[in-house]
């Protein structure tokens, strides 16, 4: 009696099975896409360059505000570039095999953190901490039945300070909306007629006003002018505020252009603006923050932006929608969002109550 082998029907079963599986439709890849950018390249990056800011902290003392002008000025850079990498990657090899490639530039950042030495290497009394280290070391072998309480996963202490909740309030009233035009730059542009390349150009000049603003912002800090025989420094603060005004200011103007200059326009003092905004805020933060809390205290400030931009982008882009007649009405929103930020920085102590000039942080 001529029969199949006993996996033989099973087999066939399940190759008859993957041919006529429903393949995914198009809202289904489109979900799988936005979780995908949305949620774990959300985290992942917030985690990466948050964690980045911190560590430069304990390399660099007394230059640090030179180091994070430079450093911060490289995300600029890298929105400029990587503009052009996407539109050549993505429109010469297609959505998957572009999305890898970058992904395959940007994991090379891993490797690199690979080389990273210890920073108590590069510290000017790095003996006398190694010494202090062995002595701890042999109290701790002698006091083996003592347990130090460990600290807890997460420390609200920070949150005490005047200093941190007012930075962290007005970071979340600008995050309102003063990240939206990131989104919607070229999103604008393709919906007026322009051509592909006038688009990478538009962000390209995003990201280099962006790295501009951020060397301006930090080149003018803690400088000194005289204005009629008086010398008058340039403190954070109003530096800050500044950046966050000239950004309220392009956002009204993006919302009435209509051409393709004006849109350039926009985007270089909006750049100019929002580079120099981000920098100034985490020098505000590191003069008004004491040294042992910055860490923690960080966080907070830019935990306190997630909220805001997950609601204001989606209601910016519905009032643009919606009032065609009155220009793009949702920008009115953000730029009232970016000023009354500043006003808020006027609230914003120091940490002992009184007028210092620098910092633990440096």
């Amino acid at each position: 009696m001529g029969g199949t082998r006993p996996g033989t029907s099973s087999f066939v079963n399940r190759q008859h099975h993957y041919r006529h599986r429903p393949k995914p439709t198009a809202s289904h890849r489109c979900a799988l896409l936005q979780t995908g950018t949305g949620v774990i390249v959300g985290i992942g990056s917030a985690m990466v360059r948050e964690s980045a800011a911190v560590m430069l902290g304990h390399y660099f003392k007394r230059r640090r505000q030179f180091v994070e002008m430079i450093t911060m000025s490289g995300e600029g850079v890298g929105v400029a570039l990587f503009s052009v990498i996407l539109k050549e990657g993505v429109g010469k090899m297609g959505w998957r095999l572009g999305l890898q490639a970058v992904t395959g530039l940007v994991s090379f950042s891993f490797f690199m953190g690979l080389l990273y030495r210890p920073a108590s290497l590069y510290h000017p009394q790095r003996r006398a901490i190694l010494h202090l280290k062995n002595q701890r070391k042999k109290v701790k072998e002698k006091k083996t039945h003592v347990r130090t309480p460990k600290p807890p996963f997460l420390d609200f202490t920070p949150l005490k300070s005047s200093s941190v909740r007012m930075l962290s309030i007005s970071a979340s009233v600008a995050a309102l909306g003063i990240y939206s035009p990131i989104f919607f730059l070229s999103l604008h542009g393709f919906s007026e007629g322009y051509d592909m390349q006038d688009l990478v150009l538009l962000q390209t000049f995003l990201g280099l006003s962006i790295a501009l603003g951020i060397v301006f912002s930090g080149s003018s800090i803690n400088k000194t002018l005289e204005i009629s025989f008086r010398k008058v420094q340039i403190s954070r603060q109003y530096v800050c505020q500044g950046c966050v005004t000239l950004v309220s200011v392009s956002l009204l103007v993006l919302s009435a252009v209509a051409d393709y200059r004006g849109l350039c326009f926009s985007a270089w003092a909006y750049g100019l603006g929002l580079g120099g905004y981000r920098y100034t805020l985490k020098m505000l933060a590191i003069e008004r923050i004491r040294g042992k809390y910055f860490s923690k205290a960080w966080g907070f400030i830019k935990g306190a932006e997630s909220l805001p931009v997950l609601f204001g982008v989606p209601l910016c882009a519905f009032l643009n929608d919606s009032s065609h007649r009155y220009g793009r009405a949702g920008y009115y929103i953000c730029a009232a969002s970016a000023a009354i930020s500043a006003i808020i920085l006027f609230f914003v102590g120091y940490p002992d109550g009184r007028n210092m000039k620098y910092s633990t942080n440096g």
